[in-house]
């Protein structure tokens, strides 16, 4: 009789067995669903797309909080929206008590706005298709932004490549100037029409023009009033110099421009007209 069918061989064969028996396989990562797939794909196509749009002009700095949402808000993660879809303007700020605001709800928001204006206008976004694409009810957007100018704003200077500082200027005169440079290439840039679309809606409602004009507009006019008021007390400009018409001297072709004769904000213009502004 061979070794191999003593009693001893046969009880190690078996134990072998049960211990192989015993390993349990490595957990199989779940498969990603197809529609879930596509999603995916179209989010990283909006991104880029985003990307590529800002890489082409670098935004002057925004203060991210110029718009401070309601510190006494909250609202659910990801709510189903069926009490919310129909609430009112006026039942939405109210507000109703809950969990904390979430902030994956607010990155939903500001993704779904950006993925949506690459798609229609301004004019035709609604509150209720940024929350169907965020999957968010209607009052968790409100509970964050008091319409839809704000969020949008909000949505604009959150893109990828849009917070890029300035570089140090050497004397208050170049500082304008890059300033102004920031503005027009910003203005020229595929996200003008959409500044340009919220400039216009917010002429005819005065809570829209609040937040565009602290959003947007006080920072630039802040940031080169200072420089002019610096320059003034260093010799570079005259003393006399009226900062408020300064400003809106070597601001108002742009806007015009971006209003009037938006294909007008072409290379030419964005050459020549920063270098030239802060003389005038």
């Amino acid at each position: 009789m061979s070794s191999s069918n003593t009693p001893y061989a046969r009880q190690e064969g078996f134990d072998m067995f049960e211990a192989l028996t015993q390993v349990k396989a490595p957990a199989m990562r779940p498969r990603m669903a197809p529609e879930d797939m596509l999603e995916k794909l179209e989010e990283l196509k909006d991104n880029r797309t985003m990307a590529a749009n800002n890489d082409a002009a670098e935004a002057m700095p925004v203060q991210q909080e110029a718009y401070a949402p309601q510190t006494d808000s909250y609202d659910e993660t990801y709510d189903d929206g069926e009490d919310d879809i129909g609430a009112t303007d006026a039942e939405s700020s109210a507000g109703r008590k809950g969990r904390p605001r979430s902030e994956k709800s607010r990155k939903a928001i500001l993704k779904a706005v950006n993925a949506l204006l690459l798609r229609m206008s301004v004019q035709d976004l609604s509150i209720e298709a940024i929350a169907k694409k965020a999957k968010v009810g209607k009052t968790t957007i409100y509970r964050w932004w008091p319409n839809k100018t704000a969020v949008v704003m909000d949505a604009l200077v959150n893109q990828p490549g849009m917070n890029v500082p300035l570089p140090n200027a050497s004397n208050n005169a170049e500082a304008v100037e890059m300033l102004i440079d920031k503005l027009v290439r910003l203005l020229s840039s595929p996200n003008g029409p959409i500044i340009a679309q919220l400039f216009s809606e917010a002429q005819a409602d005065e809570k829209s023009l609040e937040v565009f004009e602290q959003s947007f507009l006080a920072p630039l006019t802040d940031a080169i009033q200072y420089s002019i008021e610096a320059g003034k007390e260093a010799g570079e400009f005259r003393r006399d110099l009226e900062t408020d018409i300064a400003v809106d001297m070597v601001c108002g072709p742009v806007f015009f421009r971006l209003m009037a004769h938006p294909n007008d904000l072409g290379i030419k213009f964005q050459t020549s007209y920063p270098a030239k502004a802060w003389h005038c």
